[in-house]
């Protein structure tokens, strides 16, 4: 098997994992600029189960499929033996980009995360950094992103591995 295929092969799989950060963390702006600007959050209710409200759906369906569609785009590998990284790869992006629109928000607002705010949670639920409070959440999000990364970068190396096995086999066939 050539070099070059080999380089092509690993390389993808980089690139699709810098593709996902990339957009995770474009969407998760963009929704945080969008909300800050022009959704009038203060004047919203909260009549889904007393924290949500109708537009934070519309947001949990936008960053699922931003968080999860470049990994759901190749569908023949997904067939094959990418079940698991797609899955780790969602549960992933999914959350951090909620993450990211929140911190957005909040930095498109100039306002800090005080003690009593909405994303905290319940009140008092982070930890004071003194200008500003860094919900327990946020550090809950970070921890799991960084285990479902580790894990899919774990399932894209058996699948690297396996791509690789069956390029050595179509070069043996050609061969004989």
């Amino acid at each position: 098997m050539s070099i070059l295929k080999k380089f092509v092969a690993k390389i993808g799989y980089e690139m699709e994992l810098t593709s996902e950060l990339l957009a995770t963390f474009v969407a998760g702006i963009d929704y945080g600029v969008i909300e800050a600007k022009w959704i009038p959050t203060e004047k919203l209710g909260l009549p889904l189960f007393g924290r949500f409200s109708h537009y934070h759906i519309a947001l949990l369906v936008l960053m699922t499929i931003v968080g999860s569609a470049l990994a759901w785009s190749h569908i023949q590998w997904l067939l094959q033996h990418r079940r698991k990284y797609v899955v780790f790869i969602c549960l992933a992006t999914v959350p951090l980009s909620v993450l990211i629109e929140d911190i957005t928000w909040f930095l498109v607002k100039q306002k800090p995360i005080t003690y009593d705010e909405w994303t905290m949670i319940k009140p008092g639920l982070g930890v004071h950094l003194g200008f500003t409070w860094l919900p327990l959440w946020y550090i809950l999000i970070v921890a799991w992103s960084l285990v479902m990364f580790y894990l899919s970068s774990r399932f894209a190396e058996k699948g690297y591995q396996a791509y690789l096995a069956k390029l050595k086999q179509q070069d043996k066939r050609l061969q004989e």
